[in-house]
């Protein structure tokens, strides 16, 4: 809470205005953040141009450029996200501006905290309102965060 965070003289660098985790076929896992990052817009009622900074996680290389692809198709959005349009495209000047997850590390069982921790510095750094964080998690599922700067 809020209140709570104030008592112990923490700073609050951010809220959650939505989040999701979301399932997929195992062989697509990948993928997870083209399926997760729609529902958590749609919840936090906001769309990719919203979005003043993003960090995807970085399986590996190809995974994030794949989730950006599938979020600008009509047929994925169609046949797998049960849209009539695209979600849309991801601004590149505004991805991973840190590096990504290659560049940065993701330390297994750490990589939301250092997703959302590298997000967050970065969006008080530059003074911008919302951020969303995404990742894929094996065995087929996608998580996915939107947050306000404090």
């Amino acid at each position: 809470k809020e209140s709570k965070a104030k008592e112990l003289g923490l700073q609050i660098l951010g809220f959650v205005i939505s989040y999701t985790y979301t399932g997929l076929d195992p062989k697509r896992m990948g993928l997870g953040p083209a399926f997760a990052i729609p529902q958590a817009l749609d919840k936090a009622a906001l769309t990719l141009k919203d979005i003043e900074l993003f960090e995807i996680n970085e399986a590996f290389a190809a995974q994030v450029i794949a989730c950006e692809r599938a979020l600008e198709s009509e047929k994925f959005c169609k046949d797998h996200l049960n849209r009539t349009g695209v979600v849309g495209k991801i601004d590149r000047s505004k991805l991973n501006v840190n590096g990504g997850a290659i560049a940065l590390g993701h330390p297994v069982g750490a990589t939301g905290a250092r997703l959302i921790l590298t997000l967050l510095k970065e969006m008080k750094r530059r003074q911008l309102k919302f951020g969303l964080a995404s990742l894929c998690i094996g065995g087929g599922q996608g998580g996915c965060v939107v947050l306000e700067r404090g």
